[in-house]
């Protein structure tokens, strides 16, 4: 019984790394823990790990710090390490729920599963109706081959929430899985009733369309997955696979490309998109994606012999005797590989070699001609032959199938594992969200380095003098920080503290360090820095735009601290994140403005926070104006779009938001698409 990791209710996590904090936090370890849980918040997995370490340093005897360690090694797929710490927190406090859920998922990514199942079991009995324990119950109890008891659970998951459509769709899984292919279809019909706009679900429904080999009907399936979610790799790679079955190879090749350039390191992608060029003859860029595949997986052996077999076609034979030659010090009794050395060595004028490989073969089949005639004798080759059908698991080790294109060990899970929550701790996925404010920074995320380089003279301006760290950036994503941004922070922060000494009021400076605590998610330590900055009553804009952004992390992190719950709950088409509490920040904005009335960003990120505070009016006349000055302000048409929605002015809403789709915010596609519906 296979249920796929798709499945799995959690989200999150890294190996502790030391960092020498401040001697203040040290001592502080309320203060620490807090900003801890911030960090952990915007998904800063490692530097959150550093304040937890300095508060089990200091109180040892305390659970949430191990508790929520444990949830950042998770997202770091330090799955022992979670486990670890999640004993430590047990054993100080056993009645937290959510400690037995966060080890269970731990132990599922260690194959643990009847350990994991323990866990949830406990996890219940001191929460019955926990729709997250109950769910992971069932793929614990499937992936034991239970699958009388993973039904029983899903039942009763369904008798609990009716409506729960993530247990239909296992439940449509398990059945498929006991032969009944009627009940599985009925399942999953059944939870797209439901929800008309899930994309997994359609992809669901078009993967178990393909096991029955009905691949016309899967593919308007697998349509209307990318239709609501164009940006998910996964999709095309499945699309890609039912346009093979049927054929249609232009098509497959297309969808991997797209699956490529939405995410370049997909080593399923790349194999089966080079498989599919080597077929169409166009071997040297089917070398390229194997290239790809080598460098993610140096052992892959398929991708090494299947390249060996292109260099020798486009007339390279040293690189494809090295490529053989490897293969078949993996694998010294795969005669197809001495077959092809042969020829290779041959064509390099190495007859003594040549004929070597062509004795290993001669002998190969001299030994399964006399097995044949023999009955007697053990007629099993060293070598599997290729197994019939055109796939096979990623896993699979069989190097007969290199032809084969690949699919992930669980179809419905080929992209590998994906959580449905951005974080654990955080419970903010409602289906319709304003995107972030823009914030100074040292650091910019991928995303946005590829889409559009954020630049105002502005910025060369503020940066000027040499007092703040490196270039400042722009950016409205949250940037995780890696041990050396990290290091480089904390340095900065002695090196400016050393100048306040001679000139404690010194704006700039307060500043610059302000924007080192903010981005180490120490925001009352920024705070401090830029009120005092204010009171020397400087002129920078810089100074009012950098506190309107703590400002609005700390009003954040208050809501969270409110809701924070690791249950899921659902959420109304319509909600949206409002809070009057705003106003503090848009006043800052407004000094901003009064010194920079052209401030894009200003005016985006005051329009954003008037948009929050449901303010609707005032959203749309400051990100009319920021889109005027800024017509590639992708954020600002989303943004727009999103009041636009719930102004009810739908026509304006599909032309903000297909904007901004145009710009590269592939979500806002989904947001015309479930809206467009509901009209």
């Amino acid at each position: 019984m296979r249920v796929g990791h798709r499945w799995l209710r959690i989200a999150a996590l890294s190996l502790p790394l030391s960092v020498s904090l401040p001697l203040s936090a040290q001592l502080n370890t309320d203060r620490m823990m807090s900003v801890g849980r911030t960090a952990l918040y915007y998904d800063d997995y490692v530097l959150s790990i550093q304040y937890f370490n300095q508060v089990i340093n200091a109180k040892p005897y305390l659970y949430e710090p191990y508790f929520y360690r444990a949830v950042a090694k998770l997202s770091l797929e330090d799955y022992r390490g979670a486990e670890q710490d999640c004993n430590s927190s047990i054993s100080r406090n056993p009645f937290v729920v959510n400690s037995y859920q966060v080890r269970g998922l731990s132990l599922i990514y260690q194959n643990r599963y009847g350990e994991a199942e323990r866990d949830f079991r406990k996890g219940l009995s001191l929460d019955p109706e926990n729709l997250s324990l109950r769910h992971n119950l069932i793929l614990c109890l499937a992936r034991q081959d239970e699958s009388d008891e993973a039904l029983k659970a899903s039942d009763t998951l369904l008798s609990i929430s009716p409506k729960y459509t993530p247990a239909m769709a296992m439940k449509s899984n398990l059945l498929w899985e006991r032969n009944d292919s009627i009940g599985a279809m009925e399942w999953i019909d059944k939870a797209i009733g439901i929800d008309r706009y899930d994309a997994g679900l359609y992809q669901d429904r078009g993967l178990l369309l393909a096991r029955m080999e009905r691949y016309s009907e899967a593919e308007p399936d697998m349509d209307r997955a990318i239709y609501l979610d164009p940006a998910n790799a996964g999709i095309y790679i499945n699309r890609a696979m039912v346009r093979y079955f049927m054929n249609n190879l232009n098509g497959a090749l297309s969808d991997y490309d797209m699956a490529v350039r939405i995410d370049p390191g997909n080593v399923i992608a790349h194999y089966n998109r080079g498989n599919l060029r080597a077929q169409v003859g166009d071997d040297n860029r089917a070398i390229e994606d194997f290239d790809m595949v080598i460098d993610a997986e140096p052992d892959n052996m398929m991708a090494i012999f299947y390249r060996g077999i292109l260099r020798h076609g486009t007339g390279d034979n040293r690189g494809a005797e090295r490529d053989l030659t490897r293969v078949l010090e993996e694998f010294p009794q795969f005669i197809t590989g001495y077959q092809i050395r042969s020829e290779v060595r041959a064509a390099l004028g190495d007859r003594r070699g040549a004929e070597q490989d062509a004795l290993v073969v001669l002998q190969e089949q001299n030994r399964r001609f006399n097995n044949l005639n023999n009955p007697d004798r053990n007629t099993a080759g060293s070598d599997s032959e290729t197994d019939e059908g055109r796939t096979r698991n990623k896993s699979d080790k069989n190097v007969y199938n290199y032809r084969k294109i690949v699919v992930a060990d669980d179809l419905e899970n080929s992209t590998g594992f994906s959580s449905e929550y951005r974080g654990f701790v955080q419970n903010r996925n409602v289906d319709v969200q304003y995107l972030s404010s823009y914030r100074l920074s040292y650091f910019r995320t991928r995303e946005q380095i590829d889409r559009r380089i954020t630049w105002s003279p502005l910025l060369e301006e503020l940066a000027s003098g040499g007092v703040f760290m490196s270039q400042v950036y722009m950016d409205c994503r949250d940037v995780s920080l890696d041990q050396n941004s990290i290091s480089r922070l904390f340095e900065d922060i002695d090196r400016l503290t050393a100048l306040l000494a001679d000139n404690p009021s010194d704006p700039k400076v307060l500043l610059a360090r302000a924007l080192d605590f903010c981005l180490l998610q120490d925001y009352q330590s920024a705070l401090d820095d830029l009120d005092e900055a204010v009171r020397t009553g400087s002129g920078m804009w810089a100074v009012w735009f950098c506190r309107a952004q703590v400002r609005a992390r700390e009003l954040e992190m208050r809501k969270a601290d409110k809701d924070l719950s690791l249950q899921n709950r659902a959420s109304d088409e319509m909600g949206i994140m409002t809070d009057p509490g705003y106003q503090a920040v848009i006043n800052d904005l407004n000094r901003v403005l009064e010194i920079v009335p052209d401030f894009q960003y200003a005016l985006y990120n005051r329009g954003t926070y008037y948009a929050m505070s449901n303010d609707l009016h005032a959203a749309l006349v400051d990100l009319d104006r920021a889109i005027e000055i800024d017509p590639s302000l992708a954020e600002a048409w989303y943004n727009r779009g999103i009041v636009q929605v719930f102004l009810r002015r739908m026509d304006e809403a599909f032309r903000d938001l297909g904007k901004a789709g145009e710009l590269g915010i592939y979500s806002a596609y989904n947001i015309i698409k479930r809206f467009s519906k509901s009209e």
